[in-house]
């Protein structure tokens, strides 16, 4: 995003695309700002999540498919969707937006990476998830004391493969 561009300027269209850019380009600081003023627009949190966060990691998620991004510019996407879910998650909690269920997450035991693992929260939260996220090097004890039957799991590996 250039400098001289106000994104107060912008009609909200013209703002979510330019949100979707922002993602694209891992502009964490303009997300929290375009985040901020759809909601002072009155937009509810759970239409600013789906249509400017969700739908320009979508964007992001076919480039990366298609092989035009690889991760570090995935890991930047991700990390800007970040700051407007800092301003979204309490707000969307107090709504009592709607959610998919519950997802439990962690890293293997004998691993300790954990990007592709927060690439998936980041996603999942988007979507409409609750994330426990175990953290890293978990072993199977501790996924069956945080799961019951409701819940999806996932393992998370190096090679970033999840088993279901």
């Amino acid at each position: 995003m250039s400098d001289d561009l106000d994104l107060n300027d912008l009609n909200d269209q013209e703002l979510m695309e330019q949100m979707w850019d922002d993602l694209y380009d891992g502009l964490a600081d303009e997300i929290a700002e375009g985040t901020q003023i759809l909601l002072d627009r009155g937009w509810a949190p759970y239409k600013v999540l789906t249509e400017a966060l969700v739908e320009g990691m979508r964007i992001v998620g076919i480039d990366f498919r298609d092989g035009i991004l690889f991760v570090p510019e995935v890991l930047m996407s991700a990390n800007s969707m970040k700051a407007g879910m800092a301003i979204l998650r309490p707000l969307l909690a107090e709504s009592g937006a709607p959610r998919l269920g519950k997802f439990v997450i962690g890293t293997v035991k004998g691993d300790i990476h954990d990007i592709g693992k927060n690439l998936v929260v980041m996603m999942m939260e988007g979507a409409g998830f609750e994330v426990i996220d175990l953290g890293i090097n978990v072993d199977v004890d501790m996924y069956l004391k945080n799961t019951n039957q409701k819940y999806l799991v996932c393992q998370h590996y190096l090679q970033q493969q999840c088993r279901i």
